[in-house]
């Protein structure tokens, strides 16, 4: 069967964002007068959010949610700065991309990374591939797992679920899109947590490498 929708998380999916909030999480340890932060801790903890972020760079773990959200927002101020500094596309999302635009199949962004920050790292880094939607808890009013931003996505491209591949690289991406009634696809290559593994998410597809998406994309 054609798939005639490619939905795609952002950070650990599309964009290697983890270089930028490496930066960031020590500058805000730099801030508390701590040592530099190991970088495979950040890069796992990426795609859980700020707020992991923030826990894991001041070792906030059993503090309370109004104390990390202090810190998150800390640590967000910082980001916003450095954002666009090393963030790039993965090896090989570029072709990927690319095809799909050729073979004009509908694609586009759903993200739990708020506007604010989605938009001006997608405008910088993917504004070459005219993205024809990008999708954030602003627009929709809640983040994944739930599976609003899929369905609006649905609804924007007037495409059935059943036509329709989320790709991302947590475990709440492949329940978001299970929740849609959707295809999904896992990001092996992303930011997994530590400890997880990425075939317990029961998926339908595994991607070790973003080339391998290639294999999925069809114009008959």
């Amino acid at each position: 069967m054609r798939i005639r929708l490619f939905a795609f998380d952002l950070d650990g999916t599309l964009l290697d964002t983890a270089p930028d909030f490496f930066k960031a999480v020590n500058k805000l340890r730099n801030k508390y007068s701590l040592g530099e932060a190991d970088y495979d801790q950040v890069r796992c903890r990426v795609s859980q959010g700020a707020a992991s972020l923030a826990t894991y760079a001041l070792d906030l773990e059993g503090q309370s949610p109004e104390k990390i959200e202090i810190h998150r927002q800390e640590l967000l101020k910082i980001y916003e700065e450095c954002c666009l500094e090393n963030t790039d596309l993965f090896k090989g999302i570029e072709e990927v991309l690319n095809k799909l635009n050729a073979e004009k199949v509908k694609w586009g962004i759903i993200t739990n990374k708020p506007r604010k920050f989605a938009e001006l790292i997608v405008n910088n880094k993917l504004g070459d591939f005219e993205i024809p939607f990008l999708i954030c808890p602003d627009d929709v009013g809640v983040r994944k797992p739930k599976p609003d931003g899929l369905l609006h996505a649905l609804d924007l491209s007037r495409t059935k679920s059943i036509e329709s591949i989320y790709i991302g690289d947590h475990r709440i991406d492949v329940m978001a899109g299970k929740s849609a009634d959707m295809i999904t696809g896992a990001a092996a290559y992303g930011y997994i947590p530590m400890g997880d593994n990425v075939k317990s998410w029961d998926a339908d597809f595994i991607f070790s490498h973003p080339e391998e998406i290639l294999n999925l994309i069809k114009n008959d």
